[in-house]
């Protein structure tokens, strides 16, 4: 697993999951309308999760075979 301290993560793609859940629409567009790449879930100031386009995580399955 690799270090979450090494993640390059813009103030514009970070979202606590509170936030996340009252906008999850407008991230949505965003990431698919390509002004956000991922968006970085924290929860008690800690990275947990990352949200990413059915697109990206395609491409990201392909890389992997």
């Amino acid at each position: 697993m690799s270090d979450p301290a090494r993640l390059r993560v813009s103030n514009e793609e970070l979202a606590t999951v509170r936030e996340a859940m009252r906008e999850l629409g407008r991230l949505l567009e965003q990431l698919e309308e390509g002004q956000l790449e991922k968006v970085v879930l924290t929860q008690r100031n800690q990275m947990r999760a990352v949200l990413i386009t059915v697109e990206r995580y395609s491409e990201l399955e392909r890389d992997v075979a």
